[in-house]
């Protein structure tokens, strides 16, 4: 396990280095749960019990089969920058992100949730075209943004 989180930072920080792209890691509690339609989820990470990211995810075909994962483990995905925010400003609501994302469970297999000809950042064992994923207020939760 710390194998394979010490190759995720170092992947982090070389593509980094080269490209000007950090990839954030986060760890705790993770939660994916598919809407009953099966064209949308959330996936979650909570620590000690209180949601610290939540991210909407609007599929660009609804699934064959619907995610529900509920593990320790993290999720890796890349911030855009905003020219308006100061470097460590707090920003409400939506915060965009790169259309990619990777839930990495300890136990069991990961998912990679990616738009349409973007290369997964992790090799995962499940990958889902996506139409979309934002980055939301946790207390907000998914909404509007997921259309």
């Amino acid at each position: 396990m710390f194998a394979r989180f010490l190759l995720i930072a170092l992947t982090a920080l070389t593509t980094g280095a080269a490209h000007a792209v950090t990839f954030v890691p986060l760890a705790g509690e993770i939660t994916v749960t598919t809407s009953p339609d099966r064209r949308e989820a959330s996936v979650a990470v909570a620590n000690m019990g209180m949601v610290t990211a939540l991210f909407c995810i609007a599929f660009a075909e609804p699934l064959d089969q619907p995610i529900r994962l509920e593990e320790k483990g993290q999720i890796i995905f890349l911030p855009q920058p905003i020219e308006s925010l100061p470097l460590g400003g707090k920003l409400e609501g939506v915060e965009p992100i790169a259309q990619t994302l990777t839930v990495i469970p300890v136990r069991g297999p990961s998912f990679a949730f990616v738009a349409q000809g973007v290369k997964p950042i992790y090799d995962a064992t499940h990958v889902f075209v996506i139409r979309k994923v934002t980055k939301e207020d946790a207390a907000e939760g998914c909404g509007a943004s997921r259309t």
